[in-house]
């Protein structure tokens, strides 16, 4: 049995293990870490038929989770075309950035206040994995969501970690552009680093700040990556 046989059938056993309600969930996770990983970008065409034999299941849940995905602006339908990847523009963008940003700043404030020893080890270690992920930005940037996501959850406020998911699954695209060189990815680390100091420590103020900044200085990369450094704005100190 080949290596992608394998992880078929695990993939198609996970599916065979839930419900409908967690099947759904199961293949929207699925078709985000299609994204994630950069095997779908913006734009590309969604085949049902494809990701259902993927999945082992019928085109029904297929199509009800990518219903699921278009309300939450991930994907969209085109009349008599089908689905498809959501674009996103530059300008749109850097307004999601800004708003990620100040979600981020809070979840910060909010995780310095409360975060717990065994939490804070379990950080520093996916920070480590991070550092050793960073040759590959395919290896790095799910390491980088899901840092994130961890950090935010930290803040303990379930409706704080939905808002920044929705708006962090518009922007996998242009997060990865500004990820891609390892000189990016090892900045975005060591921010990591600074961050995880200031939880630490308890300094609420000091660790929004630099939450929001890490998200805004992702911002400034992204901008020079697509439209060129003469017309990004200038890098956040």
């Amino acid at each position: 049995m080949t290596e992608q046989t394998q992880a078929m059938t695990a993939l198609q056993r996970r599916v065979a293990e839930h419900q409908s309600s967690s099947l759904l969930q199961l293949i929207a996770e699925e078709l985000e870490q299609l994204i994630i990983t950069g095997a779908l970008t913006g734009g590309d065409r969604i085949n049902e038929s494809s990701l259902a034999a993927r999945l082992g299941v019928s085109r029904g849940p297929v199509r009800e989770a990518l219903r699921q995905l278009e309300r939450g602006k991930l994907v969209e339908f085109r009349t008599n075309r089908g689905m498809f990847v959501r674009e996103v523009s530059v300008a749109e963008a850097a307004q999601l950035y800004d708003i990620r940003a100040s979600l981020f700043g809070l979840a910060g404030r909010l995780a310095a206040e409360r975060i717990t020893p065994e939490q804070l080890t379990e950080l520093r270690a996916k920070v480590e994995q991070l550092q050793a992920a960073v040759p590959a930005v395919d290896d790095y940037y799910p390491r980088n969501v899901d840092l994130h996501r961890t950090l935010v959850a930290l803040s303990g406020n379930p409706r704080l970690a939905d808002l920044y998911d929705d708006v962090s699954k518009e922007l996998h695209l242009f997060r990865r552009h500004g990820l891609e060189s390892d000189a990016a990815r090892c900045v975005s680390n060591d921010q990591h680093g600074e961050i995880l100091d200031t939880i630490a420590a308890g300094d609420t103020a000091t660790a929004g700040r630099l939450m929001e900044a890490h998200i805004l200085s992702g911002k400034e990369r992204m901008l020079a990556a697509v439209t060129g450094p003469d017309t990004a704005p200038s890098p956040l100190s």
